[in-house]
């Protein structure tokens, strides 16, 4: 007699671009998050690439928690540059995932990462002047794939959403109209959606020690937000009962 087991079927490794052609959507946070997730849940070896050319916010928060003594379960580097796709070449084979954060300042950083890439997540949040920024960065992607001739999976995140619940539904005005425009205008959204933002930019942001913690203690909706993400790679597999 077998029995089934879900498995995760990847590529070697799995790349993840973070994107929108603007900053301040969350894609530094949503890095930290989803890396912890790989690592913690999974068990994974992940790489976060800082590319961000202005703020390297993420390679800032990595180097505190390190120095507030954090067991961090991912490594970090930082690597600003056009030429991104050859960093993610020459680490795609001591690691099992590796998460770009393209950053919002240059579209040719964020192009260069698209050929090498696996999963787009787009991220904005309900304000309206960021989600007017998907078609764009959508379009950019779009070339950038084309020339690199890749398929890629392309699914919008939505952050800072703002919540109002009944009977169990999210019925906030500003999340249903934005998600609905998203979705008639023929976007993949994740079913997921992040709406406690300060506490998440605290978590990985914060002075450790002073409120902050690791982000692996509670990965809150990037629970939801990683398993909805590797959905499409589970298998089946039969095992002796």
């Amino acid at each position: 007699m077998t029995n089934s087991v879900a498995t995760l079927d990847l590529p070697e490794p799995l790349v993840i671009t973070l994107g929108n052609l603007k900053g301040g959507v969350g894609k530094t946070t949503s890095a930290f998050f989803l890396a912890s997730y790989f690592a913690s849940i999974h068990g994974l070896r992940v790489l976060v690439i800082d590319a961000d050319p202005l703020s390297q916010t993420g390679y800032s928060w990595h180097r505190r928690l390190i120095k507030g003594e954090i067991d961090v379960p991912f490594e970090l580097i930082a690597f600003p540059s056009r030429h991104v796709n050859d960093c993610i070449t020459d680490n795609a084979a001591d690691f099992d995932v590796i998460i770009v954060d393209a950053g919002g300042e240059s579209a040719e950083i964020f192009k260069a990462a698209i050929p090498a890439s696996d999963e787009l997540v787009l991220l904005t949040s309900v304000s309206p002047s960021e989600v007017k920024r998907v078609p764009s960065t959508y379009r950019a992607a779009e070339e950038a794939a084309a020339e690199g001739n890749r398929e890629i999976r392309v699914r919008v995140l939505m952050t800072k959403v703002p919540v109002t619940m009944k009977n169990g539904v999210n019925i906030s005005t500003e999340y249903r109209t934005q998600r609905g425009n998203l979705e008639s205008a023929g976007y993949d959204v994740f079913q997921t959606y992040l709406s406690s933002w300060k506490w998440y930019r605290e978590a990985a942001d914060g002075e450790v020690g002073d409120g902050a913690e690791n982000p692996i203690e509670d990965l809150g909706e990037y629970r939801q937000v990683g398993d909805e993400l590797v959905s499409a790679y589970r298998v089946a597999v039969e095992v002796p009962a």
